[in-house]
């Protein structure tokens, strides 16, 4: 046990208190939910949800739950310039954290919000909370789709062609020609 356990046990649930006081009027709401091929986060689904404070639209956030189930991937969260600065991107993120309890993962950010992200980390640490760090460029996406390639089903076109190709590695293992009129 390190010497600031139980400093942090004592300030976790106070900072979480504070982040959950952000969210008291915040409500997301769906604009779609779907799971297109070749989506980053495929099979799993894509979200893009509204985001309101008072009933009032302030912006919006896109986001994907990892198909492992393990992390949240944060595509895209834009609030209107004249509400930026009360707290509503992060109210967003507690939000998602509170509702999957798994790490937030941004996605490709500009860097003009790298200042936000900073915070942000800040403030979940506090509160015991986790935002991984970015995932940029295609690299580091295929990477991390590696994690739950083997969640995502075979094309049927694809299976078709395996399967042909099984079919004659088999035949010709057995030492029968490969198709009719095939030698």
């Amino acid at each position: 046990m390190s010497l600031f356990d139980p400093l942090h046990d004592f300030f976790h649930p106070r900072a979480a208190a504070r982040l959950d006081a952000l969210t008291s009027h915040l409500q997301l709401v769906t604009q779609r939910s779907e799971s297109p091929w070749g989506s980053f986060v495929f099979p799993a689904t894509d979200y893009l949800d509204n985001i309101e404070v008072g009933g009032h639209p302030v912006g919006h956030v896109d986001y994907g739950l990892s198909p492992l189930g393990d992390r949240v991937y944060i595509n895209m969260l834009e609030i209107e310039r004249a509400q930026r600065g009360q707290g509503i991107g992060l109210a967003v993120l507690w939000q998602l954290w509170r509702t999957h309890q798994v790490p937030i993962v941004p996605l490709d950010q500009r860097t003009s919000s790298d200042g936000f992200w900073f915070r942000a980390r800040r403030r979940f640490s506090a509160a015991g909370a986790v935002i991984g760090e970015e995932v940029r460029g295609i690299e580091q996406m295929e990477l991390e789709q590696q994690r739950w390639q083997h969640l995502v089903p075979e094309a049927q076109d694809k299976r078709l062609i395996r399967e042909y190709w099984e079919w004659v590695a088999s035949e010709h293992a057995a030492g029968r020609p490969a198709g009719p009129g095939i030698p």
